[in-house]
């Protein structure tokens, strides 16, 4: 994964299943079991794993889907940065972005608590912060 951009879009079938396969790190599931417990139908959880796993964000085993346990941190703070991101843009007042000074309206984004970080590390969050935004934005304009 490293600097590359995070493939999951919030509020997607591979956002559902991957934050299933992450909260539930400990085991595998196929795929109808994993239909049954994130509300997805079978043909959506089929793609999506396929999806998934060309990524490379989950493995398999004969059929069964898991979360490799060294990445499964990593994975967990994507999925909470996206989550954080998402009620960022939610908690902002429609179209106060028009307006002058609109940034001090919303509240604080700091998603691991770091906002006290040494300053060579903020060009890259800022830049993974920005293509989060775009990201975001993106799946807006296309609902």
């Amino acid at each position: 994964m490293s600097d590359d951009p995070f493939p999951i879009k919030p509020d997607t079938n591979e956002y559902r299943a991957l934050s299933f396969l992450v909260a539930h790190r400990e085991y595998g599931f196929t795929p109808h079991e994993i239909a049954a417990r994130t509300a997805l139908s079978k043909t959506a959880v089929s793609n999506t794993m396929d999806r998934l796993f060309e990524h490379g964000l989950i493995e398999r085993v004969d059929n069964v889907y898991y979360v490799d346990p060294s990445r499964a941190s990593e994975l967990k703070r994507r999925l909470e940065s996206l989550d954080s991101l998402v009620q960022f843009f939610e908690s902002a007042p429609d179209d106060s972005y028009a307006e002058k000074g609109w940034e001090q309206e919303l509240p604080p984004f700091d998603p691991d608590g770091k906002a006290d970080a040494p300053e060579g590390n903020s060009k890259t969050a800022e830049a993974q912060a920005d293509a989060l935004i775009a990201d975001i934005e993106d799946c807006r304009r296309t609902e």
